[in-house]
């Protein structure tokens, strides 16, 4: 694992752990910044470098120059949600759910150990749209939030709830690109009453060019409107 931003260890109010870079642009930029302007430091870590990742600005990249520029774009992006990046693991993109479970766990409770975070942010059950990378990821976290010492209060597990699943999974099926990295369900959603929502309409435009610095990766359709205005996490106290 390669370290980047860590030059005196420090405990974190919150700390992302997420699959790809632009994970924590999409689905909790409003959050972290929810948290930073209470005065809450937040890391993100990142299991893979993203080098699967199309680029849409079409140019002739080698998977090692794309997992390069998605890492210098994860940093960049943190740097405007005044987020630390706490790292890297060197897994491969699109092959979480190939990996040794076991291994991802141990690795990820030494990190929350050292970074002690309150806070644990990944994906639920389904990743948010059924990505594999992204529901093991979600499954590791949570397990390894709950061996870690101290363990986090909370796990907040990025979701989506059940009245927007529809709309949502139709949205998502007309931007896939790796259709191999995702489950073949149709998507269920969480139970709108088992979920926080978090209003993050006050942090649109810092979301958005956090998005936005994720250049190989940023097509404005992509976004899922309501993400602009709400994010939603099913929280489980530990």
């Amino acid at each position: 694992m390669e370290i980047l931003m860590k030059n005196s260890i420090n405990s974190l109010y919150a700390l992302a752990i997420v699959a790809h870079p632009d994970d924590e642009s999409f689905l909790m930029a409003g959050t972290t910044m929810k948290f930073e302007a209470e005065g809450k430091t937040v890391g993100v870590l990142c299991a893979t470098r993203g080098e699967k990742g199309a680029d849409r600005l079409n140019r002739e990249l080698t998977e090692k120059d794309m997992a390069e520029i998605r890492t210098e774009e994860l940093q960049q992006a943190c740097s405007m949600l005044h987020c630390e990046c706490r790292g890297f693991f060197e897994y491969p993109d699109g092959g979480l759910d190939q990996v040794d479970f076991e291994q991802l766990v141990t690795k990820l409770i030494s990190e929350i150990n050292i970074n002690q975070p309150k806070i644990v942010l990944t994906f639920g059950e389904e990743g948010i749209s059924g990505h594999k990378d992204h529901i093991t990821i979600g499954r590791a976290a949570l397990e390894a939030s709950k061996r870690a010492e101290p363990r986090p209060e909370e796990v907040w597990k990025a979701s989506i709830p059940a009245s927007q699943a529809d709309n949502f999974y139709e949205h998502m099926e007309k931007r896939k690109v790796h259709r191999m990295h995702f489950m073949k369900n149709r998507l269920q959603g969480v139970a709108d009453d088992k979920l926080t929502r978090v209003n993050v309409e006050k942090y649109r435009g810092e979301k958005l060019q956090a998005i936005a610095a994720h250049k190989s990766q940023h097509v404005p359709s992509l976004i899922w409107p309501k993400f602009l205005e709400y994010e939603y996490f099913e929280i489980v106290k530990l």
